[in-house]
């Protein structure tokens, strides 16, 4: 799938953040070897002592004394040396861990939840090594997969720490609902939507603390990958609408969406799990987001009963109160 430019691309604008991750990696079995070789110490000692010692000196208390810890037990050296051959696995299985690619029919929203999943017993193995490196792992308390450490149990720290993930689907194959979940800490998450697609499928997951997006212009992921926080781009080519919504441009929400484009046609056929009604619902939800606020004519009636009631326009009323109520000669 590197091949194609555009996940070339998406992965370049995400390298920030694919280096933090792996920086997490390293750091993680660097512990580990460093744990496992501190447990070389009776050997060591043997050298050190020399044949003087051989029948005189217990070399393995002296290298327990003289490391200050007890040696670790079998079950626990296992683990660390399980971890090393995990996360060397992953670094050597290169941007290829970022990328999914879903298979026509199957759903988008479980193909990343697998994915994070896997990606996430990173975070597991960092725990284990802690929980032996402090000689308290206990397997019967901790539990902690290796294989597999879902995102539901990440914590707030792993959440900001997230790898960043870019999918080639159909767009009928994501049903972003399932997405929602996800939007935490930094995930981020890049959609290569083949046609066809809904007119405004992101739509429903704009909130106040997430980057959204549906653009045809890669350039999009600069401003993603620079918004400390979740967010989610769809690249498409089609006739959908064009928007972005950058929690960072506004106070409120009509002010933090733009939207460069809406579909010339409504919806009339379904689409995927999405009915044309509920297509349709998407634009007019994303209509009313970008929709700024107006004063009611009630209301401005009100405000201004004291002006001159000769003046029936309820905007030139407003004015003329306003004049009225600002400073004279200097004066307030």
């Amino acid at each position: 799938m590197q091949s194609d430019p555009r996940v070339v691309t998406a992965l370049s604008a995400l390298r920030p953040q694919i280096s933090l991750f792996r920086f997490v990696v390293s750091g993680t079995i660097e512990r580990a070897r460093s744990a496992l070789a501190s447990e070389s110490g009776p050997n060591q000692a043997r050298t050190t002592l020399g044949d003087f010692a051989a029948g005189r000196i217990d070399a393995d208390r002296f290298a327990m004394i003289s490391s200050g810890s007890p040696p670790l037990e079998v079950v626990a050296r296992a683990v660390l040396q399980r971890t090393v051959e995990l996360l060397e696995s992953l670094l050597r299985a290169g941007d290829d861990e970022f990328i999914i690619e879903i298979q026509p029919g199957l759903s988008a929203g479980e193909a990343i939840r697998d994915r994070l999943a896997s990606l996430g017993s990173v975070f597991a193995a960092s725990a284990l090594v802690e929980l032996v490196r402090r000689r308290i792992y206990d397997p019967a308390l901790h539990e902690l997969p290796l294989e597999g450490h879902p995102f539901e149990k990440w914590t707030t720290g792993e959440r900001m720490l997230a790898p960043p993930l870019v999918l080639h689907a159909r767009g009928p194959d994501v049903e972003t609902f399932e997405l929602a979940p996800l939007l935490d800490g930094c995930v981020r998450i890049v959609l290569l939507l083949d046609e066809p697609c809904a007119p405004a499928p992101l739509a429903r997951l704009i909130s106040p603390g997430t980057f959204v997006a549906q653009a045809d212009d890669l350039k999009i992921l600069e401003k993603l990958a620079d918004f400390e926080g979740p967010g989610i781009v769809a690249i498409m080519s089609g006739a959908e609408a064009r928007f972005v919504h950058d929690p960072r441009v506004g106070a409120a929400m009509w002010q933090r969406i733009r939207v460069a484009r809406m579909p010339d046609a409504s919806p009339r056929k379904p689409l995927g799990s999405r009915s044309a009604w509920q297509q349709r619902d998407d634009l007019a939800y994303l209509k009313a987001l970008i929709e700024p606020p107006s004063l009611a004519t009630h209301a401005v009636g009100a405000l201004v009963a004291g002006v001159d009631a000769s003046i029936s326009d309820p905007v030139e009323r407003l004015t003329a109160w306003l004049i009225d109520q600002s400073p004279r000669d200097g004066v307030a």
